[in-house]
């Protein structure tokens, strides 16, 4: 592509972003912005072979699951909605010398159950190097943790090719760490590759969150990851990106007693996640893969939580124009089953600077194996202006 969207992405968390608006007279203060106004409609879709409408949990459907974090359901009966996707964010940085700065992420969700809609700090954190041009990174506070591929810039729509990332691949409940990381970056000999080695420790709780109350439960329940230790090793030479990570943690999931105390429904329970994906940006082509894979294993408690997930996409870039073929899925490997596999038709139009407008089809298949209609099959048609300033 002539603009690479990885050169997009990873020039939005370097420090010298030239989209960067000075909020002080020295330079040290920057201001870069973001938002995504995104609108999709349920066309149709069915459940336990029958297209009767049905109700799932609180949402009438045919409906479409499209933010898994935030509870995001397109709802057939609603028409084009507005107000499942729609967000702002700001990024600030204020650098205290060559060495040493602070950056805040700030996103207003049109939909934010987790926090009643209100504005929240994503971002939190510090970031030292011990010297200017050093090939180490040091960073500490409230973080995204590094999951996926697109996981630092997930919400910044204008730096991938698609409306949002696969929902079959992007989703869990615990989605921010508060701890630290550190970061190599190198060279590998006379080569054009480059590599970067990543590890990252911490912990985050979550109470009363959107996935697990709203899309579970109905309950209140809350989540906590503890004990996070995770692990990434990225490499690119400009064309090709991989990237392998590995992450560990305890996971505790609960909900209170109206007696008093807790119930838990998993506690303390040993959880990883492995995965791997693959990219290529070449002339006119583009080509994005990631397969996943969760494990929650104890046989002594019953526990059987495999998760498999994976996407693959091929795109050519036409001038302004971006269209992609898009395949996703997902599926646990004990019963009850939960599954999906879903097929997307993007096009992306860049029709104006750092701004670029998106159309979407998905034809989603529930691969479930549960006894009552879960979101079943839809398709979906969704429209996006996404912009970085």
């Amino acid at each position: 592509m002539k603009k690479s969207l990885l050169a997009i992405a990873l020039s939005l968390l370097t420090p010298t972003v030239v989209l960067a608006t000075d909020l002080s007279d020295d330079g040290s203060l920057k201001l870069t912005g973001f938002y995504n106004i995104t609108a999709a409609k349920v066309l149709s879709g069915s459940a336990l072979g029958s297209s009767t409408p049905w109700t799932y949990q609180q949402w009438q459907c045919p409906c479409a699951m499209q933010a898994w974090e935030y509870a995001g359901v397109y709802e057939k009966n609603k028409g084009f909605q507005f107000d499942k996707e729609s967000l702002l964010g700001i990024q600030i940085k204020k650098d205290f010398s060559p060495t040493f700065s602070a950056t805040t992420q700030i996103i207003s969700r049109s939909n934010n159950p987790n926090a009643g809609s209100r504005p929240t700090v994503d971002w939190l954190y510090a970031t030292w190097t011990p010297k200017q041009d050093s090939a180490w990174t040091f960073q500490a506070g409230k973080m995204r943790i590094p999951l996926y591929y697109y996981s630092d810039y997930l919400y910044i729509g204008y730096a991938y090719p698609w409306v949002r990332p696969a929902p079959d691949v992007y989703g869990w409940p615990i989605y921010a760490y508060n701890g630290a990381n550190v970061s190599y970056r190198a060279q590998l000999g006379q080569s054009e590759w480059a590599t970067t080695i990543s590890a990252w420790t911490g912990g985050y709780t979550q109470k009363n969150d959107a996935y697990d109350t709203l899309i579970y439960y109905t309950t209140p329940t809350h989540e906590s990851w503890k004990k996070i230790m995770g692990m990434s090793v990225a490499a690119n030479n400009g064309i090709v990106d991989v990237r392998a990570m590995y992450m560990r943690y305890k996971d505790t999931l609960w909900q209170d007693n109206p007696g008093g105390g807790n119930v838990y429904l998993v506690n303390d329970q040993s959880t990883q996640i492995m995965g791997l994906s693959a990219n290529m940006d070449y002339k006119n082509w583009l080509i994005k893969a990631e397969i996943d894979r969760y494990q929650q294993v104890d046989a002594s408690k019953g526990l059987n939580n495999v998760y498999k997930y994976a996407l693959v996409g091929v795109g050519y870039q036409l001038g302004a124009w971006t269209p992609m073929y898009t395949f996703s899925k997902y599926t646990t490997i004990n019963e009850p089953t939960e599954g999906r596999k879903t097929q997307y038709l993007s096009l992306r139009w860049d029709f104006l600077k750092d701004t670029a407008l998106k159309i979407q089809y998905d034809i989603s298949k529930d691969k479930s194996h549960y006894s009552y209609p879960f979101f079943g099959d839809s398709k979906l048609l969704s429209v996006s202006l996404q912009g970085i300033f």
